[in-house]
C-alpha cells in the first residue's frame, strides 16, 4: 500500500510542494498566476487589431513606433502590477479531506472541493497544481492562495505518503506568512 501512496505524487508535484514549504511560488505558478490576465486581454484586443488592421498599413515608421510603445505599455502594467502582488502574497496551507464524492481527475473544468476537519467546504476555482485523483474521505495536505475571495490550489499530496513530513511549512514559511500578512 505505501508503493502505491508513493507513486500518486508525480515529481512535478513534488518540486512545487518543496517550494512551497518554503512559503514560496515555483516559477511556473507565478508566471501562471502573473500572465494569467494576458489571454482575456489579447482575445480582447484581436477585433480591434482586425478592424484598425488595414488603416495601420498606411502610418509610418514614426505610428508603428508610437502604436507598439502603446501597446506594450498596456500589456506590461498590469503584468507589472500582478508580478508584484503575488510576489508577495501570503502562501496558507491547511490539511483538508476529501468528500464522499470528489470530482473525478477526468472533470477537470470543475473545481476541487476539500473540507476542513470541521466540514467547512473550501472551493478551488483555480489550480496551479497538476491534476490528482482524490481519494474520498482521504486527509491532504494543502498549499493555496486566497486571491480575491477565491482559492487557487498551488499543490497537494496524501498527508499518509511518507515523505508527507518533508513537505510540512517549514521555518521560512512561518516567517514568511507572518510578515505578508501583517500588512
Amino acid at each position: 500500500m505505501s508503493g502505491l501512496v508513493r507513486d500518486e505524487v508525480s515529481s512535478e508535484m513534488r518540486a512545487r510542494l518543496i517550494s512551497n514549504r518554503n512559503g514560496k511560488l515555483t516559477v511556473d505558478q507565478w508566471k501562471d498566476m502573473v500572465t494569467e490576465p494576458l489571454t482575456i486581454l489579447l482575445l480582447l484586443l484581436a477585433p480591434l487589431v482586425i478592424v484598425m488592421g488595414p488603416r495601420l498599413a498606411a502610418f509610418s515608421i514614426r505610428g508603428w513606433i508610437i502604436v507598439l510603445l502603446v501597446g506594450t505599455t498596456l500589456l506590461s502594467v498590469p503584468l507589472i502590477f500582478r508580478a508584484w502582488r503575488y510576489a508577495r502574497a501570503a502562501i496558507h496551507f491547511e490539511k483538508l479531506y476529501a468528500g464522499d464524492h470528489p470530482s473525478p481527475a477526468v472533470l477537470f473544468w470543475r473545481p476541487c472541493v476539500l473540507y476542513t476537519d470541521k466540514g467547512t467546504e473550501v472551493r478551488f476555482t483555480k489550480r496551479l497544481a497538476p491534476v490528482v485523483a482524490l481519494r474520498p474521505n482521504h486527509a491532504y495536505i494543502v498549499y493555496y492562495l486566497r486571491d480575491s475571495g477565491q482559492h487557487v490550489l498551488l499543490s497537494l499530496a496524501p498527508a499518509e505518503h511518507p515523505d508527507a513530513e518533508r513537505w510540512q511549512p517549514s521555518p521560512a514559511f512561518h516567517e514568511r506568512f507572518a510578515r505578508r500578512t501583517d500588512r
